[in-house]
């Protein structure tokens, strides 16, 4: 439940009854919505599973029945999918619904009823005994709940597939081409970068044009959009690389499966996102140059619209080319298209001018005259993978950095081409870091892993790369007891949030824990509840009404709560009083016709996920009396 951002319903332009005019589309909610996320972006570790509808910043608008059908399960969480409804029609198809701000009336009832028989306010209820639907129905309201502004997310599942809903009869909006916005083209352990106006020009640059030995790969960044203006760049559906009438490679995404979505990894490189648009599309498949090549790129996005370059390989192309650091990555190492980067460009740099020396079991590297090599004059001042100076120097396991008369330093090592499991154990103020990859992908290029130390909000930290690493299984990093003194968080990539590892583990030597993905690990101590802010009246819609609220901040700076049953509201003869939690912006949402049988306070309990817990008494607001 959020602020009502509009006249409630009013906005509606036709009733759902002319939603299904015979051979019309399906329209998911009771207004045309343009899309803001497509089917199989990026979300890290998976593709996202569905696409999204702009609300237009409002709520309350009715989810309706695409056809007849039963509701096979609901939902109720802060995070994630937040109020969902998992719909089957006719077909034997499911529907998902979710981030929805309520109910029809008698799965409403029922949610209540279960809620207060339980005395949680998170809750999963399969196959509620409510009567079936028929399509045109309204099975619910759309809303914010979960993670996100108000919008609609919308999947189809069949089976153990998950289809594009855009081409299963849905309305998908979208009345734009897609965007090619670059290319990266790898040879050996070098890559070249061309930008967009070249593209268009019809360039493309490769590493060597002249070596006919290491076969080339590609990817491009590619970016869809619904509309204009030009917001929430989307990801597309296909696509092809080309010479002649051969296919070199190609990619399309019309299904997908909740047990293959690593597969991203090979398919999505991991470019820092918050910066710029568009997603690094990889075609693994490898070529060879050949005199006067000519290749053609197409991409095609949901609703079928193509965009096409004709393209001459090229020893060099001009014009600007796509960023490679975000503005959260430290220019001295970042991951770029899924590969560990040195930033030699550097040496060169006048606001942060840096020497670097290179190290192997603590001695210097020395050149052809014995000398401690200077990889500044070694190399061009620019960004170079880690994986082209580890197979120069393959000694190499320490990069020490001079910047402005400080000091400091970058363990590196090389992943062996045939390994699929990898362990690597490595100090930091004589105190062991060891790392564990499991069920590793092979690929063309060396895999180049870094660790450095760094500091983000007063939080000591290690900085670990490449992000988007190739593999299958689990990545383990385990710390020193001493060095990891506090508890493990992890650093959110976008949000530059710490976010607290709920399954980490210490012994009286190490703190450990797993994931399946690459992360910047911290080290926190959070010993304080969380607090809770003034009380306030407030509107929001709740079962498809627009009803009055209590609403009342959380404090939480780091931990979090760790889903809704971690609070509890109850009053004197009153032991369970519905409580929402809303994740963003981290408010409890009370309905205030509940309240009225808690009097003129209640309490509310609440836990952190650490388990810092504090009671609070809550004076219920009233509205003030006019004059």
């Amino acid at each position: 439940m959020k602020l009502w951002m509009g006249i409630f319903l009013g906005a509606l332009a036709f009733s759902a009854g002319v939603l299904f005019a015979e051979d019309s589309l399906y329209v998911p909610f009771g207004k045309l919505g343009y899309l803001t996320s497509s089917f199989g972006e990026s979300r890290g570790t998976r593709y996202h599973a569905g696409v999204d509808y702009s609300t237009e910043m409002q709520e309350g608008f009715p989810s309706i029945a695409p056809e007849d059908g039963k509701i096979v399960q609901v939902k109720m969480s802060p995070y994630g999918y937040g109020k969902v409804i998992y719909f089957e029609d006719k077909l034997g198809r499911t529907w998902v619904f979710a981030h929805q701000s309520g109910f029809s009336k008698k799965l409403d009832s029922l949610i209540r009823y279960t809620q207060k028989k339980t005395k949680k306010n998170d809750i999963s209820i399969d196959h509620p005994k409510i009567p079936a639907f028929q399509k045109g129905d309204t099975l619910s309201y759309t809303g914010s709940s979960g993670i996100g502004n108000p919008h609609l997310h919308l999947e189809l599942r069949s089976g153990e597939s998950i289809l594009n809903p855009c081409h299963h009869g849905t309305l998908c909006g979208d009345t734009l081409d897609p965007q090619i916005l670059g290319a990266a083209v790898f040879q050996g352990e070098d890559v070249s970068i061309t930008g967009e106006e070249a593209l268009k020009n019809g360039c493309l640059e490769v590493p060597d044009i002249h070596n006919r030995e290491d076969s080339l790969r590609f990817t491009f960044k590619i970016a869809d959009y619904s509309r204009e203006p030009l917001e929430n760049p989307m990801s597309v559906r296909r696509v092809t690389l080309k010479k002649g009438n051969t296919i070199l490679g190609e990619i399309i995404k019309d299904t997908l499966k909740f047990s293959n979505m690593l597969q991203i990894r090979e398919e999505l490189l991991w470019a820092e996102e918050a910066d710029t648009a568009g997603d690094w599309h990889y075609i693994p498949n490898p070529y060879k140059l050949t005199k006067d090549d000519t290749l053609e790129f197409e991409t095609e996005d949901m609703t079928y619209r193509v965009s096409k370059r004709r393209l001459i390989l090229a020893e060099s192309c001009e014009g600007k080319k796509p960023m490679m650091r975000g503005k959260n990555q430290k220019p001295e190492m970042f991951t770029f298209l899924s590969r560990t980067w040195i930033g030699l460009d550097l040496c060169q740099s006048d606001s942060l001018k840096t020497d670097f020396l290179f190290f192997s079991k603590g001695k210097p590297i020395a050149d052809s005259e014995s000398k401690p090599l200077n990889p500044c004059k070694e190399f061009a001042a620019a960004p170079i993978p880690l994986g082209k100076i580890l197979a120069i120097f393959p000694d190499l396991d320490e990069i020490r950095l001079e910047q402005n008369g400080k000091t400091d330093t970058i363990r590196v090592t090389e992943i062996p081409a045939d390994a699929q499991d990898f362990n690597w154990e490595t100090e930091f103020q004589e105190k062991k870091i060891s790392q564990n990859v499991t069920k590793l992908s092979d690929v063309p290029w060396t895999r180049a892993l870094g660790i450095r130390k760094f500091q983000n909000d007063s939080v000591p930290a290690y900085e670990f790369h490449p992000k988007g690493l190739h593999f299958w299984g689990s990545w383990t990093v385990s710390f020193d007891a001493n060095l990891a003194s506090a508890p493990l968080y992890y650093l959110g990539e976008t949000s530059r949030r710490w976010f607290y590892f709920s399954k980490q583990k210490k012994t009286k030597q190490t703190r450990f824990t797993s994931m399946n993905e690459i992360r910047d690990i911290g080290f926190i101590q959070d010993n304080t509840a969380p607090e809770l802010g003034e009380a306030r009246l407030d509107s929001a819609v709740i079962a498809g009404k627009l009803s009055p609220v209590v609403r009342i901040p959380v404090i939480e700076k780091e931990s979090g709560i760790e889903n809704g049953n971690a609070i509890q509201a109850f009053a004197k003869g009153v032991p369970y009083i519905y409580a929402e939690y809303d994740s963003e912006p981290q408010e409890l949402v009370f309905v205030l016709n509940d309240l009225s049988q808690a009097g003129k306070s209640f309490k509310v309990r609440i836990q952190d996920e650490v388990g810092n817990v504090k009671t609070f008494e809550i004076t219920v607001p009233t509205a003030p009396t006019e004059e």
